[in-house]
């Protein structure tokens, strides 16, 4: 089930459009009942769980109508705002200057933390390979689709639709190339720790003196060549993208990768040498797709964008100013740019491009306080986890959080974990590294 949410928001245009979002809410509720996730059976509720639930509670009240001498002592600028959007203002306001987009935002949000939950409780009892290589087989199609679409479909969405909003060409079914890197540098890493697990658990001793044939044989596991490939064409469809926030968080996610593996002192001969393949077949694909000098080109015009990008937080600075308490309400960012954007005319800044910033401009103290304890609360478990973690688990806990890692470097150039798709896979990855097994009991 958990695989079947995540392969739907993925290809049905990554979750951006709510009419694709139905089937994905009623297998979350399900998975919510199944996994009764309001029973902790007498134990102590994590306050991790308690943080995720005060997220979902904030941006409920964010939706909530106050009487207007409330709303002008917790928001003095929200009746202002109000004005100017709309031709009447009723006496009692919500927080939110744009109730429906918080509404699904707000949705969102809580199928997320629905899905972090079961997929947690789920894990307990097993099926992270299984979930991981439904992520692996899921993302060598999105990455073809991705590919072939780029090369063929002339900006159409599967060789057929056009995007609603105008901007650059999809990149397969994500409108924002940089969304696809999203998703890609999240399951890159978790594919290439299932396959050091995987070599790991499958060792061959006394293979030296055994005939060549049956050395190779050995070599070439299915399941190994599977997690390769898989990740080989997500790197190579990140690199044909262009997607420089992309390419910086999967260079985080190596960073984290090696420092993993040189406190971790093991030398895995095995996945060493399928991922020195893996890297010679991303490099063929990628010459053969892309020439090095429009590679060259994008990088040169970094300077460029964090230009542009500079422009953006300046005009997002007085919205958490003027909001720096309860926010404009989750998911609001792009009608509060209607009245606060002042430079680039001719151009709506649909997305702060800094994950960070849009949270405290949409949330202020009352959502952005309970995320930050939360991003510390889990950060704490995960070190716990992996550092207390001595099973062939390690390395597939270790791969899930170098792709969280390069997320959050992600995040601060741009806002991937908006898409349902994206936050889906966020929450399986941050299951996987933070589940521990259930206790084993007689019968």
């Amino acid at each position: 089930m958990l695989v079947f949410v995540l392969g739907w928001t993925t290809f049905a245009f990554a979750g951006l459009y709510p009419s694709t979002l139905a089937v994905p809410a009623i297998v979350c509720v399900l998975l919510a009942i199944a996994y009764r996730l309001w029973s902790y059976g007498g134990e102590r509720i994590p306050r991790l769980d308690v943080c995720l639930a005060a997220i979902v509670g904030a941006i409920a009240l964010q939706l909530v109508p106050l009487p207007g001498p409330v709303i002008d002592r917790i928001s003095p600028t929200d009746r202002r705002v109000w004005q100017q959007l709309s031709l009447s203002v009723p006496a009692s306001l919500p927080i939110s200057i744009d109730v429906k987009r918080t509404g699904a935002a707000l949705l969102v949000t809580a199928a997320a933390f629905v899905l972090f939950l079961a997929a947690r409780r789920a894990f307990a009892t097993g099926g992270v390979r299984i979930a991981i290589r439904g992520v692996s087989m899921i993302g060598m199609l999105l990455a073809a689709i991705a590919l072939a679409q780029d090369a063929t479909a002339h900006g159409l969405m599967y060789w057929r639709w056009k995007p609603i909003d105008e901007g650059p060409p999809p990149f397969g079914p994500f409108v924002n190339r940089n969304h696809f890197g999203t998703w890609a540098i999240i399951a890159v890493p978790m594919c290439l720790g299932y396959l050091a697990a995987h070599t790991s658990a499958h060792r061959h001793r006394g293979l030296e003196h055994a005939a060549l044939r049956r050395r190779i044989a050995t070599f070439f596991d299915g399941r190994a060549l599977g997690l390769t490939a898989s990740a080989a064409l997500l790197l190579v469809g990140i690199v044909v993208s262009l997607s420089r926030s992309a390419l910086a968080g999967i260079g985080a996610a190596a960073v984290c990768g090696l420092l993993w593996r040189r406190a971790r002192g093991e030398h895995e001969g095995r996945a060493v040498w399928w991922i020195a393949g893996g890297a010679i077949a991303v490099l063929a694909l990628t010459l053969a797709e892309v020439r090095p000098a429009v590679l060259g080109v994008r990088l040169s015009t970094a300077g460029v964008s964090a230009g542009n990008r500079l422009l953006i937080w300046k005009d997002t600075i007085p919205i958490i100013r003027d909001f720096w308490l309860t926010g404009t309400g989750a998911g609001t960012y792009i009608t509060s740019m209607l009245l606060y954007q002042r430079s680039s005319p001719g151009w709506l800044y649909n997305q702060a491009h800094n994950h960070y910033l849009q949270v405290l401009s949409e949330g202020g103290v009352l959502v952005g306080a309970p995320v930050f304890a939360a991003l510390v609360l889990f950060a704490r478990e995960a070190w716990r986890t992996l550092k207390d973690d001595a099973s062939g688990m390690f390395w597939i806990r270790a791969g899930a959080l170098c792709g969280l890692v390069a997320l959050a470097t992600q995040s601060l150039w741009e806002t991937g974990l908006t898409m349902p798709a994206n936050a889906a896979l966020a929450a399986i990855a941050a299951a996987v590294v933070v589940h521990r097994p259930a206790p084993l009991t007689r019968s």
